[in-house]
């Protein structure tokens, strides 16, 4: 501001002075109301962003409760190696193996239990499969059987019913059967065989098979050269090849041929199916089983006989035939597998030759004959 004319140089500066001064203070008070203003905004905003939290207070004292627990867990490893008890931490070690070895042991045993229970478990399942079809079965059978009887019920009624219109008829009469007296054969005698099978009646002329196998065994020996070498004797290899494969018959008989042990050339017989005769066929001269006996000379031999389980009949009929005949006989039972072999006569003998013997000492006595068999009865 200009001074006005007439007044102090002084004057005019104090003016500006107060000017100055005056601009001054309004500056600050200015940058005082900003101040202020922007100190309460700052203490407002502090304020609303640190409010406390109860929760979560709570959650730190409980996370500060944990670091701590860890801490006192941490000590109590971390000990003074001066005073760690030897002795008590190596009991403790083996509490804690036995503890550890009673553990595993259980754990073995509950999986060894969960197993065996998964193994019965299977075999419960397979069983109840079992037994759902044995019922299904036993049901069906039931119906089946009950069908059955039902038809077998009818089946008697009818058959009663027939058998009260069937007229009696008389029983035949009773089979004489002679009382047996078993003793040996007469000296100079020969047996006859004949075999009751198949409720059949097959007589044997033994004596003409074995010369037959006998020849036929001979017969190959030779035609082979099967005994050029006498230390090993017959060769059995190559006589077995050759003899087993022989055919031989006769009307009641097949015979087959064969080496026992192989050293031993036999033959079995066989009886020819329906081949053999019926007993009744004895009564008649002229059948052909009458006309077979006829051929034999029996004041040189006994009739021996050989009798199946399927074959009494048979032999209870021929028997009384011999009986009234006073042709001497005898009877020998047999299972129902049994075959008539026998052996081959002429010395025959497979493989290298048997060492003789050494003779009996000096005053040695000989053996006893023996008693003879019960052959007849």
């Amino acid at each position: 501001m200009k001074p006005p004319r007439g007044t102090d140089e002084d004057d005019g500066g104090l003016d500006s002075l107060l000017d100055t001064m005056t601009n001054v203070v309004g500056i600050l008070v200015l940058v005082l109301i900003v101040t202020q203003m922007s100190v309460a905004e700052v203490v407002t905003r502090i304020t609303a962003e640190n409010q406390i939290d109860e929760e979560a207070v709570a959650e730190l004292d409980q996370q500060l409760e944990i670091e701590r627990t860890e801490l006192r867990d941490l000590e109590k490893i971390l000990v003074n190696p001066i005073n760690v008890d030897a002795e008590k931490l190596r009991q403790e070690l083996r509490l804690n193996k036995d503890l550890l070895e009673r553990k595993k042991a259980l754990l073995a045993q509950k999986e060894k239990e969960k197993n065996e229970f998964a193994i019965k478990m299977v075999k419960d399942e397979e069983m109840a499969a079992k037994n759902t079809k044995l019922i299904a079965d036993t049901a069906a059978k039931r119906q089946e059987l009950d069908k059955l009887l039902s038809t077998s019920l009818e089946k008697k009624a009818k058959l009663s019913a027939q058998l009260d219109k069937t007229p009696r008829v008389k029983a035949p009469a009773d089979i004489e059967i002679s009382i047996p007296n078993p003793r040996p054969a007469p000296a100079g005698i020969k047996q006859l065989m004949i075999i009751c099978s198949g409720n059949r009646i097959y007589p044997v002329n033994i004596d003409a098979f074995r010369k037959d196998a006998e020849v036929k065994a001979k017969s190959i020996v030779n035609r082979f050269n099967l005994k050029r070498d006498p230390a090993k004797g017959i060769d059995s290899a190559k006589f077995k090849q050759h003899y087993e494969k022989l055919k031989q018959q006769d009307d009641f008989f097949d015979v087959e041929y064969y080496v026992q042990g192989e050293r031993w050339p036999r033959f079995r017989l066989i009886p020819r199916e329906n081949k053999g005769g019926f007993g009744k066929e004895l009564i008649n001269p002229r059948s052909r089983l009458r006309r077979w006996f006829s051929t034999v000379d029996f004041s040189k031999y006994y009739a021996r006989f050989y009798v199946l389980p399927d074959s009494f009949d048979s032999y209870v009929m021929a028997r009384r035939f011999f009986s009234k005949s006073k042709i001497l006989a005898g009877w020998d039972p047999q299972n129902a597998n049994w075959v008539l072999t026998s052996h081959v006569p002429g010395g025959i003998e497979l493989g290298p030759p048997r060492p003789k013997p050494p003779p009996p000492p000096p005053g040695t006595r000989p053996p006893a004959k023996p008693k003879p068999p019960n052959l007849i009865d």
